[in-house]
């Protein structure tokens, strides 16, 4: 769900900017509560302007009013005033707009509405609200709607200007990665973050002026840390905390695959539960060790010694398994080709199975594992049912 502001908007729907999206959240929001009331009064001058006829108390010439609006979801916006009609009500649209939107854009409109965007696209959901795609198969630069944000997409590696920045202040965006795609990012104090498939990434603008540099993650990353033990770099999952000073490592906390590990490739990390940060309550990993922990499990993280290499293996593009069941197999081959699967062969999912693939497509991957023990499977579209041979 987006926070999207409403006075924005209706102030865009009154000086004729309105875009199509911005006009179907409008014409929803409309409908909602005693919203319909407070948009009356806005648009008061507009509906005098085209229905002079009617009086404006009526439902019925209310409803025919938002009926333009639905209907320019899908033609270009109409200029609310034309022609001669402007002079004959300019003084009903000085009164009634000035007035009504002095009062009633500052109070505290805004509602919770999710934004359609293309699921395949990269967004990037800044501070205010605002959501930002790209296409992750093209370069682009792409400025928010009030200038202050510039963002660069080129060559997979989003990099992001603010304007100048209050020291101190928070400007939280959020990254997220469509299944089957890669991205890096690199933050404000040169840390470099890779997102995997079906990830996200919440982090600042800036952290100046802040006494550790914290980040939010849900799915899957790479980290290349700036040292800085000044400010120490923080990590938060849902069920993990992970502390650094500058180092690489790689963190996983999907939620379908039911785990939360932290795999060390060099530095030093402290990894604990979100409630105890204090660094007593952290559990210290040498490089290649990986400490894991079952989501929803009270015991303390299992700490083991790693070769890294299958970890990190998908920062090259390199899907690699290293002894895993084919039910784990199958959740990150819908991450990594965006495609969904269907096992109906309940037998196959304890199956375990090491194996390394290089870009092959997904027709191969299951070519190969199905040459090590039997089971069919059909491609329809985006979706593989797999089934008992």
């Amino acid at each position: 769900m987006t926070r999207i502001d409403i006075r924005r908007i209706i102030t865009r729907y009154i000086n004729q900017e309105a875009s199509q999206e911005e006009l179907a959240i409008l014409y929803e929001w409309v409908k909602k509560g005693n919203n319909k009331d407070v948009f009356k009064k806005l648009v008061q001058a507009d509906f005098l302007v085209k229905y002079e006829d009617k009086p404006w108390s009526t439902e019925e010439a209310f409803e025919s009013f938002l009926h333009t609006i639905k209907e320019k979801e899908t033609t270009k916006v109409r200029p609310l005033y034309a022609g001669g009609q402007m002079w004959k009500y300019a003084a009903v649209i000085m009164i009634i707009v000035g007035s009504s939107l002095y009062f009633l854009l500052n109070q505290g409109l805004g509602i919770d509405i999710p934004v359609k965007v293309d699921p395949d696209q990269i967004t990037l959901q800044l501070e205010n609200g605002e959501v930002l795609i790209f296409d992750p198969e093209s370069d682009a630069t792409v400025q928010s709607e009030n200038g202050s944000t510039v963002v660069s997409l080129v060559k997979g590696v989003l990099t992001q200007k603010d304007a100048q920045i209050t020291e101190g202040e928070i400007r939280n965006n959020t990254i997220r990665v469509p299944y089957g795609k890669n991205l890096s990012v690199t933050l404000q104090d040169g840390s470099v973050v890779m997102l995997n498939s079906g990830s996200s990434l919440t982090y600042p603008s800036s952290f100046e002026g802040m006494d550790h540099r914290e980040v939010q993650l849900e799915g899957e990353a790479f980290f290349e840390v700036a040292k800085n033990p000044n400010q120490p770099f923080i990590v938060r999952t849902e069920t993990m905390y992970t502390q650094v000073f500058g180092t690489v490592f790689n963190v996983s906390a999907y939620k379908e695959d039911g785990t939360s590990e932290v795999v060390l490739v060099e530095g030093s990390v402290g990894v604990g539960i979100p409630d105890k940060t204090s660094s007593d309550g952290l559990q210290m990993l040498r490089p290649s060790q990986k400490a894991s922990k079952l989501i929803g499990d009270k015991n303390d993280f299992v700490v083991e010694d790693v070769d890294v290499s299958p970890y990190i293996s998908w920062t090259k593009g390199i899907l690699a398994f290293e002894n895993e069941s084919m039910g784990q197999i199958i959740k990150r081959l819908q991450r990594q080709y965006n495609i969904k699967i269907i096992n109906e062969y309940d037998a196959l999912d304890e199956r375990r199975f090491t194996g390394m693939f290089d870009e092959e497509t997904i027709d191969h991957v299951l070519r190969t594992i199905q040459a090590h023990t039997h089971f069919s499977y059909d491609i329809e579209e985006s979706t593989i049912t797999i089934k008992e041979p």
